[in-house]
């Protein structure tokens, strides 16, 4: 392990507040909040009927590298975790810098295409210029975030709620007509894949594995975790189940009330089924999506200051970056850096490219997070050094192998998809 070098800036140390339950919100929260209120619409437009397959095996390829997460994240419970996952694999510097701060860029970027679709979103309700509504809640959340981990945890936990009720609304109003609904035989069908079934499914699959990204936010927030090793695997895997559940469900619901082809042209699925199944405005689910961005940004700035503050205390960056406020507990340079990079970049006019850039970062940050467990596991196996004694969570040893090759597979598809 890169050894820390010494500086007063980094005498303080974060506060441990955070339990498993308050932990699984903040995960589902990010999680939930990108995937079923955005990505559903697209999604039915390639698979049609099959939305709620693709979003079980987009799961369950997803939940292989949570599984690799889940026993890196309780063997070493630290912030800017990528980073010291890819510095115990393979003891490159130069590589663990790359993780770290790439890990930290996409969190950035992410808040910042949250930020701007929030703005557009709310001229639907206050006719406010975009910059001054980044601004306002951007100074927000960073006066949430430097306020406390534990306040800002528990608000995103308390919107991650609000985000669940809005779910579980769609559920109740649309589970009557959709247990009515009679599935017309396959040839009869126009949802995009009679010719080749198979096409549209691993489309969407492709889309919904992006809707599980999120889940290894969980990590970076480990030093501020009271039991991180029994927590972090906890946190991980049960944000990886709830959303899968919430996601299938509430899918099977929407394609079975709005045909996939209106649900593909709606701006807002989730309005869409809400008023086809009630006749009402959705007004509610308007207002809680524009809710679960803004949960969506915070979840991203505590990330990114965590992995900067991770960064500075292990002299992988400036001293300053693990600088703790002494009264509050939380990095004080880093979430102030974190802010003014993300204001810098929602004002961008290329957030789209960034958000793929971003997507895949984190996916090849993946990648190099399966390759690290299994050089860990590796250099166990051959007694080069003694085995992590602490107890932790144990992955099976095929979970990290093919999470690795699914995750280079998804990157090579995104890289096509985008240059062609």
């Amino acid at each position: 392990m890169i050894p820390e070098t010494g500086s007063p800036a980094r005498t303080a140390d974060l506060h441990r507040v955070i339990g498993p339950v308050g932990l699984t919100l903040y995960g589902v929260g990010v999680t939930l909040g990108a995937g079923i209120y955005a990505l559903i619409g697209e999604m039915a437009g390639v698979a049609g009927m099959h939305v709620p397959l693709a979003f079980l095996f987009a799961g369950f390829l997803a939940g292989l590298t949570g599984l690799s997460y889940a026993e890196l994240g309780s063997r070493y419970p630290e912030s800017a975790g990528e980073a010291v996952y890819v510095q115990q694999g393979f003891r490159l510097k130069h590589l663990t810098s790359v993780a770290g701060y790439g890990v930290a860029l996409s969190g950035c970027i992410s808040a910042a295409v949250v930020l701007h679709g929030f703005a557009g979103y709310l001229h639907d309700y206050v006719d406010l210029p975009d910059i001054a509504v980044m601004a306002m809640v951007l100074v927000a959340l960073t006066g949430v975030a430097l306020w406390g981990v534990r306040e800002s945890v528990w608000l995103a936990a308390l919107i991650t709620l609000a985000e669940g009720f809005g779910l579980v609304l769609i559920l109740g109003v649309a589970a009557p007509d959709a247990l009515a609904y009679e599935a017309p035989p396959f040839a009869a069908r126009d949802d995009g894949l009679a010719a080749w079934p198979w096409a549209g499914l691993l489309a969407a699959s492709v889309m919904a594995f992006f809707a599980f990204i999120g889940f290894e936010d969980i990590v970076n927030l480990a030093e501020e975790v009271k039991d991180p090793q029994r927590s972090l695997p906890i946190a991980i895997l049960a944000t990886l189940g709830i959303s899968a559940v919430f996601y299938m469900a509430v899918s099977w619901v929407a394609v079975r009330v709005v045909s996939p082809q209106e649900l593909a042209e709606s701006s807002g699925p989730l309005v869409t089924v809400f008023q086809a199944a009630t006749g009402r405005p959705g007004h509610i689910l308007a207002a809680i999506a524009l809710v679960a961005m803004i949960n969506g940004a915070l979840v991203q700035v505590l990330m990114a200051s965590r992995v900067l503050y991770g960064l500075g205390k292990r002299g992988l960056g400036p001293a300053w970056l693990a600088f703790v406020s002494p009264s509050r507990k939380t990095p004080l340079w880093s979430t102030l850096i974190v802010a003014g990079l993300v204001f810098v970049l929602s004002l961008s006019g290329v957030l789209g490219g960034l958000a793929i850039a971003a997507s895949a970062v984190t996916l090849i940050v993946f990648a190099l997070v399966n390759a690290a467990l299994l050089a860990v596991r590796r250099r166990e196996a051959r007694l080069d050094e003694a085995p992590f004694t602490a107890p932790h969570f144990r992955a099976p040893l095929w979970a990290p192998v093919v999470a690795l090759l699914v995750s280079v597979f998804v990157v090579v598809v995104v890289a096509v998809t985008t240059i062609f």
